[in-house]
């Protein structure tokens, strides 16, 4: 199956172009669901899943068959959080996403937030301590994926290289390590 990269290209321009803060969410919702299932062995299992207390919300939670995914590195369930927002994603909502994906004992969560997370990733602050202090905490792997990086996927191996890329770098954000 092609990536569909010109879809999501006309699918970030109608979220611009949104009036609501919903349609400008689903329409991250939306690319992310089709980056990812173009990927062989993920598919969507839950999009916009409250759970029963009504106390969360899982934008996607998606299945990753490891024996047909080329991103067999990451675990067989994945909790998606979108934020199309102008500004970066700050400490706050990090540690809420955080603790989503701790709460269904997952180990990595991917965050898609268009204008990055507030915070410098070398210096490990705002936001990025949060990441930081999930990780050293539990071992919580937090994949941060922005618009920029988005735009820039032509095909499926973009996208899988970059989630390699992340997973990697998540893997290593220890603060005993430089």
């Amino acid at each position: 199956m092609p990536f569909p990269f010109r879809k999501i290209a006309k699918r970030l321009q109608e979220g611009d172009a949104a009036t609501t803060t919903e349609e400008v969410g689903a329409a991250l919702e939306d690319i992310m669901t089709w980056s990812l299932c173009a990927l062989p062995g993920v598919r969507v299992l839950h999009r916009d899943f409250v759970n029963h207390g009504n106390s969360a919300e899982f934008d996607l939670f998606l299945f990753n068959n490891p024996r047909l995914s080329p991103i067999e590195f990451l675990p067989q369930y994945l909790v998606v959080e979108c934020k199309n927002w102008q500004a970066a994603v700050g400490s706050a909502t990090v540690r809420d996403f955080i603790g989503k994906v701790e709460s269904t004992r997952l180990e990595v969560g991917i965050l898609v937030a268009a204008n990055g997370v507030t915070g410098d990733a070398n210096e490990r602050t705002a936001a990025n301590d949060e990441i930081r202090a999930a990780f050293d905490r539990r071992g919580t792997k937090i994949l941060i994926l922005t618009r920029a990086e988005i735009e820039g996927f032509r095909s499926a191996d973009d996208l899988v290289l970059l989630l390699e890329e992340k997973f990697g770098k998540a893997c290593l954000r220890s603060t005993t390590l430089g």
